[in-house]
């Protein structure tokens, strides 16, 4: 029996995370066996070596590559190690897979760059060649640009306010754009609307997974 393979997308502050760990408790508890993990993978035990370095870049520790493209090629090698080594394994097993973050964001963030969608889906083709792998079902959670910088505490006090919103909100229509783009049409990308209670987010979420395990 094939698995079940669950992507939690959206931009910064979304609740991705949190929405990720209630859905995994609440399958288990159904029965499922379900494995998961983050991206950037820089786990101490199964991160890749670009994973680790994608996330001191993250947090200043060392140089991004110039080339904004690269940085994005990272992230697909990161992932490559993780649709090898427990994606596919996972779900050749039958079991359900959750990742938060993972190709659509690639997509979403590089796009930021000016460069086409395809472009960075092509890279996805030629790294991973026959053995990429899109998700069954991604859950796209969505937030406004003045929410999310409300949740990280910024206000228009900040200095930095405007540019950092402006960024941001370029990342939330980017993942919006996506949505009907020809390469998921058959791996949905399914927007819940993130600025509801942490529970209707939640009740939201299982209603769109109830009928893929039923």
């Amino acid at each position: 029996m094939k698995g079940l393979f669950i992507a939690f997308e959206g931009i910064d502050y979304s609740g991705k995370d949190t929405q990720a760990e209630k859905t995994i408790n609440w399958l288990r508890r159904l029965g499922y066996s379900v494995n998961w993990s983050n991206e950037p993978n820089d786990d101490e035990y199964a991160g890749s070596p670009f994973g680790h370095a994608i996330r001191k870049m993250l947090r200043g520790k060392m140089e991004k590559p110039d080339d904004p493209f690269e940085f994005q090629r990272m992230y697909v090698l990161d992932r490559a190690q993780d649709v090898f080594c427990f994606i596919r394994p996972a779900l050749d097993r039958g079991d359900v897979y959750i990742i938060v973050r993972y190709g659509l964001s690639t997509i979403a963030y590089g796009m930021i760059s000016g460069e086409p969608p395809e472009k960075f889906i092509q890279l996805h083709k030629d790294i991973l060649g026959p053995s990429l792998i899109w998700p069954d079902v991604i859950i796209l959670i969505d937030i406004s640009a003045e929410e999310a910088m409300r949740r990280l505490g910024r206000t228009k006090n900040d200095p930095q306010f405007f540019k950092k919103k402006e960024k941001i909100e370029k990342v939330r229509q980017n993942y919006l754009s996506l949505v009907n783009h020809p390469e998921f049409q058959n791996h949905p990308i399914i927007i819940v609307n993130g600025e509801q209670s942490e529970d209707g987010v939640f009740e939201s979420i299982k209603e769109i997974l109830i009928p893929k395990k039923e």
